[in-house]
């Protein structure tokens, strides 16, 4: 009777076990993201923070909140042809989502004049359900918008552990 029970449980523990180690799905998504300054929380050298909410085709990533922080900005180098309205600079972004955060490694073109910017963003780390996102790539587009602020384009992949 021992042997049976214990037999049965070690049984049900391999089995949920299992299931709780089910791989990452990667998933192609898209996102709109408004982006607005802010000095709340912003951590930046250079004081330059902004936050925004995503709305994404993506279920583990709509509702999550943005949070990129600038870390240093510089005049663009290249030929000498180009404007002196667009810099480069460099950042992080935090998202934090339902079930879980990842953490990006930033470089973008700002410029000034438009204004607008365009950015490659890799994810460097992720926790609990974003833990094997590493390594993938998001590529994000903004435009000023009247008021202040970014009306913000991103597509990208993200491992979802289920």
């Amino acid at each position: 009777m021992k042997t049976a029970f214990l037999s049965t449980l070690i049984l049900a523990i391999s089995t949920s076990a299992g299931f709780a180690q089910q791989p990452a799905q990667c998933r192609n998504f898209v996102a709109t993201i408004a982006l607005q300054m802010t000095k709340e929380g912003c951590s930046s050298q250079i004081d330059l923070c902004t936050v925004g909410t995503v709305m994404s085709n993506e279920p583990a990533l709509s509702g999550a909140t943005w949070f990129f922080t600038a870390h240093g900005m510089a005049e663009v180098a290249g030929p000498p042809s180009l404007p002196k309205t667009l810099q480069s600079y460099a950042g992080t972004v935090l998202v934090t989502a339902k079930g879980g955060t990842f953490t990006t490694s930033t470089a973008g073109v700002y410029e000034t004049e438009s204004p607008a910017f365009s950015q490659l963003d890799k994810i460097v780390k992720g926790t609990d359900r974003f833990s094997n996102s590493s390594g993938r790539l998001i590529f994000l587009t903004g435009i000023g918008r009247q008021g202040g602020g970014f009306d913000t384009h991103a597509r990208g992949e993200l491992c979802v552990n289920e």
